[in-house]
C-alpha cells in the first residue's frame, strides 16, 4: 500500500505544480489539474489510513470539479455555495482539531476557496502563493517535513508562473 501511496502523491504532486504554471485566460484547465492534485493526494492518505487528510482533500477536490463545471457555463459561483465550502472546511478543521497551529490549517484551507474561485490565473496564482505560505508556516511550526518538500516545490512553480505569466516586463 505504502509504493501506491507514493505513486498517488507523486501524481498529485505533478498535478499541483502543473496548475501555476498554466497561463490562465480561464480557470478551466487550472481547475482540472487542481481537482486532480486533491483526488490523487486524497487517495494517497485513505490508503495509508490517514483518513483526515483524505476527507480535507476530497472536500477540495469536490469543490474544484463544481467550480470547474460553473466556470465551464461561465457562470458566478452563487453566494450560498461559497458559504457552503467554508462551512465545509470549517467543521472538517473542527473535527480534527488537535492543535492550536491547526488554527493555520483552518485560515489554509479557507484560502483554498479563494484560490478556486478566481476567473483569472494571476488572481489564482496570488492566492495559491498566500495558501503555500500558510502551508509552509504550519509545516515549520509542525515540523512536517515530508509536506514542508512539497510545499517547498510548490512555492517554486507557484513563484516560477508569477514570474513568467504575471511579472510586466519593462523595455529598456
Amino acid at each position: 500500500m505504502e509504493h501506491l501511496a507514493f505513486i498517488f502523491s507523486a501524481l498529485g504532486t505533478i498535478c499541483v505544480c502543473i496548475s501555476p504554471l498554466l497561463k490562465g485566460k480561464d480557470m478551466k484547465l487550472i481547475l482540472l489539474c487542481v481537482f486532480s492534485a486533491n483526488a490523487l493526494v486524497g487517495a494517497s492518505y485513505l490508503v495509508t489510513g490517514a483518513i483526515n487528510g483524505a476527507v480535507t482533500c476530497f472536500v477540495c477536490a469536490v469543490q474544484a470539479i463544481i467550480n470547474y463545471f460553473f466556470d465551464r457555463k461561465n457562470k458566478s459561483l452563487p453566494k450560498w455555495l461559497i458559504a457552503m465550502y467554508a462551512l465545509a472546511f470549517i467543521v472538517v478543521n473542527i473535527l480534527v482539531f488537535k492543535h492550536i497551529f491547526d488554527l493555520i490549517t483552518m485560515v489554509a484551507s479557507l484560502t483554498f476557496i479563494m484560490c478556486i474561485g478566481q476567473k483569472t490565473g494571476a488572481k489564482y496564482r496570488f492566492w495559491v502563493l498566500i495558501n503555500t505560505l500558510l502551508w509552509i508556516l504550519y509545516d515549520l511550526l509542525m515540523q512536517t517535513y515530508g509536506p514542508l518538500l512539497i510545499h517547498g516545490i510548490q512555492l517554486v512553480t507557484v513563484i516560477s508562473g508569477i514570474v513568467i505569466h504575471d511579472m510586466k516586463k519593462k523595455s529598456v
